[in-house]
């Protein structure tokens, strides 16, 4: 059979075009199970708490990303971890966690973004006075080249049950 040189360059196109597609549809989200995300996340969360325990603000802005954003309760946003790192130092020097207990609610994500939310609950010394903030958050974490995760997002406000 002579086929011609049109079919051959429209079956070459349309070969080329199926490869593009199928290569450019191709999901390469990299999947873990919800369970192991939580234990990420639940790792992450002794590290803050012995952060924050220890009043160690500068252990504790290095959890977090270059461009982090913090968005405390009541307040406005922190960006960047320098600027985390200040806004943790000023907190510890009127307030010292004695105790943080955090309850990992959801996880969703993938390998390179977890996405978290929870309650923690803490006792916080203050002015010689013990104080049992509860708080909902939201964090999301970002897995490093290392293969480490850093805290990318940390969102909270004050959980009113």
């Amino acid at each position: 059979m002579n086929y011609g040189t049109n079919y051959y360059r429209t079956l070459f196109f349309l070969v080329g075009v199926t490869t593009l597609l199928f290569v450019s549809c191709k999901q390469d989200l990299k999947s873990i199970s919800k369970v192991e995300m939580k234990m990420i996340a639940e790792k992450q969360n002794k590290l803050l708490e012995a952060c924050f325990s220890d009043g160690d603000a500068n252990k504790l802005a290095n959890i977090y990303t270059d461009s982090a954003k913090l968005s405390p309760n009541g307040s406005h946003f922190v960006i960047g971890r320098d600027s985390i790192r200040a806004f943790w130092m000023e907190d510890f020097k009127t307030a010292k966690v004695l105790k943080m207990e955090t309850n990992v609610l959801m996880v969703d994500g993938n390998e390179d973004v977890i996405y978290e939310t929870g309650i923690t609950v803490s006792e916080i010394l203050y002015n010689d006075s013990v104080y049992r903030p509860r708080v909902k958050y939201i964090n999301v974490w970002l897995k490093q080249p290392d293969g480490t995760y850093q805290l990318d997002v940390d969102f909270w406000n004050k959980d009113t049950q």
